[in-house]
């Protein structure tokens, strides 16, 4: 069975299938483990969504975090995320967005900006109206995940071909038949291809188009200091959110204009924006120095969810792509999806299978809200 793709969703993948007993699993990534957009995120996750087929998987994916935290050793806190609103029209639309979480079991609520304070003491609340808050989401440390995920892998006989890149799908007679590499070619009747930014081109050597854009964002880490902010804090108005890591750093994000598919470049127009909206919310965070910047892509689908599961008219070929900024978090519910798949022939949350490349072919989009960064 072959793996392309070394992120999370391909290493927890590779975690799960070796857990059932197969063999001869292999891993194909064309840089090092979690090059792509795996390291290059906050390190946050939610079931705070805005559709019920992400708040299914999500729910599933934080219980199964939680459960293998306590199994595997890496690191996992319980600590929240703060929406804040500084629009009316905002807090009418969280107001509705939290029904539909307390719905499904998710527990936001809208709190005062006086709660923001309690929750978070160092803020400046001047201009926000209300924030959500869900005390259920969580922060990790991304490296220890993947890294404790990928050694699990090793123990059980996984093959990881690092600086290795794929560059087409073999297919004959509507059966795939492995992967084209640039170390030779690998022979499989099952291939998953989780590849993140690289996941349109390579799908298209079998002839299936995927619609998805790889679109930059950015990141800056600064350094260290004790606990401050608990929660991950979204400024929704602005696109933008902050969280301090396991470390003590300050993670920043926000959203800039960008063209669809550029190549990753620093750009000092990101610096100044993102200096700007936290530095009114925590004015102290001037005296603060940066460390690092760096870019990313998220890999967008039409409706901000992502592709999960079989390809039709290509027997044994599987997609996980499309994250839209939040593949990490959903990793160990779509990896155990797709392992369903493989084994049993459909997902046990019956909502993966909405998420199929058929609905995108089919124009039944299923439009997230709740995107940013």
């Amino acid at each position: 069975m072959v793996i392309v793709g070394g992120g999370i969703a391909g290493v927890m993948t590779a975690y799960f299938l070796a857990r059932e007993g197969l063999e001869n699993i292999t891993v194909v990534e064309q840089n090092y483990i979690g090059a792509g957009s795996s390291l290059r995120l906050a390190g946050g996750a939610r079931a705070a969504w805005t559709t019920v087929e992400h708040i299914a998987l999500m729910k599933r994916s934080l219980e199964m975090f939680e459960r293998m935290s306590r199994e595997l050793g890496f690191w996992w806190r319980r600590s929240g995320y703060l929406w804040l609103l500084t629009r009316d029209d905002d807090v009418k639309a969280f107001r509705e967005f939290s029904r539909l979480h307390n719905r499904y079991g998710v527990p936001t609520k809208l709190i005062s900006p006086e709660e923001v304070r309690e929750l978070v003491p160092t803020i400046n609340v001047d201009g926000i109206v209300a924030a959500l808050y869900d005390p259920s989401a969580c922060k990790f440390d991304p490296f220890d995940i993947i890294y404790t995920i990928a050694r699990e892998c090793r123990k059980l006989g996984v093959r990881f071909l690092s600086r290795t890149r794929a560059t087409s799908i073999l297919v004959e007679h509507e059966h795939v038949r492995g992967v084209k590499t640039t170390r030779g070619d690998l022979t499989s009747n099952i291939v998953v291809v989780a590849a993140g930014a690289g996941t349109r081109d390579l799908l298209s050597t079998a002839g299936i188009d995927v619609p998805l854009e790889n679109a930059p964002r950015h990141a800056l880490v600064t350094e260290a200091f004790k606990e401050t902010i608990v929660p991950l804090v979204i400024d929704w108005s602005t696109s933008s959110y902050i969280i301090q890591t396991r470390h003590g750093n300050f993670l920043i994000g926000a959203e800039i204009p960008e063209r669809a598919n550029a190549p990753l470049r620093p750009r000092i127009e990101f610096l100044k924006r993102a200096a700007e909206i936290w530095t009114r919310y925590f004015p102290w965070l001037r005296e603060v120095n940066v460390l690092r910047y760096w870019t990313g892509y998220y890999v967008m689908s039409p409706d901000r969810h992502p592709i999960l599961g079989p390809i039709p008219g290509v027997d044994g070929l599987y997609v996980m792509a499309g994250w839209s900024g939040h593949g990490f978090m959903m990793a160990p519910a779509a990896a155990e999806a797709i392992v369903d798949w493989i084994l049993r022939g459909e997902p046990r949350v019956k909502e993966a299978k909405r998420l199929t490349i058929e609905r995108l072919w089919r124009g039944e989009l299923i439009r997230e809200l709740a995107v940013f960064g």
